[in-house]
């Protein structure tokens, strides 16, 4: 079998000119048009809007398909092509071989009967996906009149990423071309599909269950070979059985819970007088469903792997770009690290985007990280048809068999706010009852029914928030998933988390700005004010900057440059998403999940994001690796009542050692107490309850209170605080915060008084320190190092005065 990509020797124009470009694949016309110079790049200050009025073009891309005399042999040849955005006509030597229009799918086009020795003209035309929804006419009573916040309307007539029309955190930048390989397949007699590999468990041992597809024909001497490696890459078996049984299998485990074993199967097709055909898939052994056990406040929805009830910690994952050739194995690599580096065990992948490439799969099978998968309907109207059925069903098909054997998949869920838009949102509401009633047969039959066939074993939910479909009251909170935007949308503050007891919270989220770095890299000089029309570009979320100076006035004072309101945003965003977390995770078993939105951007912009486009950290990604660690301090105030908290999501005891002190800001030491305390695994529990009313009349503006704890073999101990008055009402003096390296390369932050909040930044290089957004509490330095993560820089000799030191004391004129 010959099985080879193609990606020299193409070029694209625009349909009509004469001028031909070099085009690569993957490619698209936006990425090769910047590269060129003919278009401005979109995230350059308003250039967005030139941009997408360009896209209004017809696109010709042609490439050459050199077939060789000794592959002409073959019986049978097909060109498949992995990821076509969107709408295009496909020719080989100017026969039509087809017309797409889904870019989720892969298409494939046997080709023998066109295809000749030698040099092969191969052309795709791509036609404005702008222009097609906008000349689209709905028939007549069912009329879509719904559009998410920044979108274009008419986008859910088409089946490409719901966020390149735009969202309320993204540009309308809709993109066509390759973004996926192409492929060149001959073939003899029969082709090696793909194999289906299920799990039968029972207490010492599993038994893989295989089943493999082969297209073209049937002759009875093809026969299937199967191979399992374990972990280390010793041979278990290797025959032609279809039930293989492993002992004492090396269980797989999420990112805090234990390894991520992965063994390997492959299917190999051998046919008389043919080169045998191979695919190997890489798995992990594992039970992994999700658990609706009934209790006490309800139905729980929690993820269960092998037996053991997991609290989710994690964010929603956005497409990286609106380049989407862009999103290359070292970005989604990065994107994975940041979430390990963040104590995350799940991402979900949410609905109004795209399906990611095999690389995210593989590297969240390594890393530990559960995939809550959206199929990609987000918050729209849908008018089934027989062609738009049969097209998404077959989207779904290919998807399913590619991404179903992946350790790493938790869930497979219908959309995204549908649901619950059908009963609550108004702007659903003139919509005609057959459209509401194609609702359930796209989510709640063809969808379904194409999980049960091609993922059977994956769990499979029709919503998201749902309480398990059928329109019943999707947003109970004692069932199914929630999302929650009282706070940020509804303008309530932090402290209304902690009235709402979710099963499991999706979303909810906070915006901030990006890193100032990132401003800079989009704007002038003349540019960097909140309400410039640049800034306000870059801000696809109506009143949302209004939102962030309200926010930050409940709390800080009014910082005095842009720099500083970046920094302050960044602190309030993170403490809102840290105040929604702890207040769950103190609430484990009722609660079972807490995913943010969101956790990365597709341009540079003002968003929910905790990294941004170019990779950045933001306080709150630094301060997720906090209140997601596995084992998490935290302080609930009630006025001058506090609690201290440990939540303990090990699967072992954990012996906790520290000490509560009530300090001054010049950190004299009012009160003090030593803990000691065992919380069991899988839980937490209050260790110290105090009111400090009487220690702190008259002064509540003038100290802080302080949990430092240890537990295992940690010789760096944590820590949290927490102050009585908003950090604007505090007397702060100046800290004289410095920055030194010492002798182990380390840098040490030290004050001369109490400096909440502070955030380093290296001023060069974007460098990724092992601990940031913090409190100096003490005479004693804070003592910071970089991270060692694979994408991250050497660790070259430190230079305190690179670093960009941030407080709350400086944010503001004195």
């Amino acid at each position: 079998m010959v099985k080879r990509v193609m990606n020299d020797q193409f070029r694209i124009r625009i349909a009509g000119k004469d001028q031909w470009y070099p085009f690569s694949i993957p490619g698209s016309a936006m990425t090769t048009f910047v590269e060129q110079g003919v278009i401005p790049d979109p995230f350059d200050g308003m250039n967005e809007y030139e941009v997408k009025e360009f896209l209004r073009n017809d696109f010709e891309i042609e490439g050459i398909l050199k077939v060789t005399p000794e592959e002409y042999q073959n019986q049978n040849m097909e060109l498949v092509f992995h990821g076509v955005d969107t709408l295009a006509d496909i020719y080989i030597n100017d026969k039509k071989l087809g017309h797409v229009e889904n870019m989720h799918r892969s298409y494939v086009f046997p080709c023998k009967e066109w295809i000749k020795e030698g040099e092969n003209k191969l052309s795709v035309k791509f036609f404005s996906a702008l222009e097609f929804i906008e000349s689209r006419k709905p028939a007549k009573g069912r009329e879509i009149t719904m559009a998410n916040t920044g979108t274009l309307l008419g986008e859910q007539y088409l089946r490409k990423a719901h966020c390149m029309f735009g969202w309320d955190w993204g540009p309308q930048l809709p993109d066509c071309g390759i973004y996926g390989n192409i492929e060149f397949c001959a073939y003899g007699e029969a082709k090696l599909g793909e194999t289906l590999i299920r799990q039968a468990w029972t207490k010492e041992q599993v038994t893989l269950l295989l089943s493999t597809e082969i297209s073209g024909g049937t002759d009875t001497k093809a026969e299937i070979c199967y191979r399992v490696l374990d972990p280390a890459g010793a041979c278990l078996y290797h025959g032609t059985k279809t039930e293989i049984s492993i002992e004492k299998p090396e269980l797989w485990w999420p990112n805090g819970y234990g390894k991520q074993p992965l063994y390997s199967v492959e299917a190999m097709l051998n046919i008389p007088g043919e080169e045998p055909q191979k695919k190997t898939y890489t798995i992990g052994l594992r039970r992994l469903t999700v658990s609706q056990e009934e209790d006490q406040w309800g139905k729980e929805f929690a993820f269960m792997v092998n037996g053991v009830k997991i609290f989710a910690r994690g964010a929603d994952y956005i497409p990286d770009d609106c380049f989407y050739p862009k999103i290359t194995h070292e970005v989604l690599k990065r994107d994975v690290e940041a979430a390990v580096y963040a104590n995350f065990n799940s991402l979900r992948v949410w609905g109004g985007g795209y399906y990611p490439s095999d690389d995210f799969y593989e590297l969240c099978d390594k890393y530990g990280i559960i995939l809550w998968q959206d199929f990609m309907y987000a918050c729209n109207v849908y008018d089934l048809d027989d062609a738009f059925i049969e097209n998404i069903v077959e989207e779904a098909k290919d998807n399913l068999i590619r991404f179903r054997n992946h350790p790493c998949l938790g869930l497979i869920c219908g959309n995204n706010e549908m649901e619950v838009a059908w009963l609550e949102w108004k702007d659903m509401k003139d919509h005609a009852p057959s459209l509401k009633k194609d609702y359930l047969l796209q989510f709640e039959y063809y969808l379904a029914n194409a999980v049960a066939e091609y993922a059977p074993d994956v769990f499979y939910w029709p919503s998201s928030p749902s309480s398990g479909g059928s329109f019943d009251d999707p947003g109970d909170e004692n069932r199914g998933d929630s999302h929650y935007w009282d706070v940020w949308h509804g303008q309530k503050p932090y402290t209304e988390y902690r009235k709402h007891f979710f099963r499991f919270c999706s979303e909810f989220g906070f915006q901030s700005l990006p890193s100032i770095k990132t401003i800079e890299a989009f704007t002038k000089e003349e540019d960097r004010n909140l309400f410039s029309r640049v800034m306000e570009s870059h801000q696809k979320n109506p009143a949302a900057n209004g939102k962030i100076l309200y926010y930050l006035s409940e709390t800080f004072r009014y910082p005095k440059n842009l720099e500083n309101l970046v920094f302050l945003s960044q602190v309030i965003q993170g403490y809102a998403i840290k105040s929604g977390v702890e207040h769950w995770r103190r609430n484990r078993g009722r609660c079972m999940g807490s995913i943010y939105w969101q956790f990365n951007d597709n341009w540079p912009v003002a968003s929910w994001s905790s990294m941004d486009y170019y990779g950045r950290y933001k306080a709150l990604h630094y301060m997720a690796r906090e209140f997601y660690a596995p084992v998490a301090g935290s302080i609930e105030r009630e006025g001058t009542v506090c609690r201290f908290w440990i939540s303990n999501e090990t699967t072992e005891p954990c012996q906790i050692k520290g000490r509560i002190t009530l300090k001054t800001l010049d950190f004299e030491v009012l009160d003090q107490i030593q803990v000691s305390e065992t919380i069991d695994s899988l839980s937490a529990a209050c260790i110290f309850t105090k009111d400090y009313q009487s220690l702190i009349e008259g002064r509540d503006d003038s100290v802080f209170v302080m949990m430092e704890y240890q537990y295992g073999e940690e010789q760096q101990g944590r820590e949290e605080w927490e102050v009585f008055v908003p950090v604007k009402y505090l007397k702060l003096e100046d800290p004289e915060l410095q920055l030194t390296v010492n002798a182990e390369n380390q840098l040490e932050l030290t004050a001369k008084s109490f400096a909440p909040y502070c955030m380093l930044e290296d001023k060069k290089a974007d460098r990724i320190l092992n601990k940031n957004v913090f409190a100096v509490t003490a005479a004693s330095p804070v003592t910071l190092e970089l991270c060692k993560t694979e994408n991250a820089l050497e660790p070259d000799a430190m230079d305190a005065q690179q670093w960009k030191i941030y407080d709350v004391y400086h944010t503001y004129e004195q």
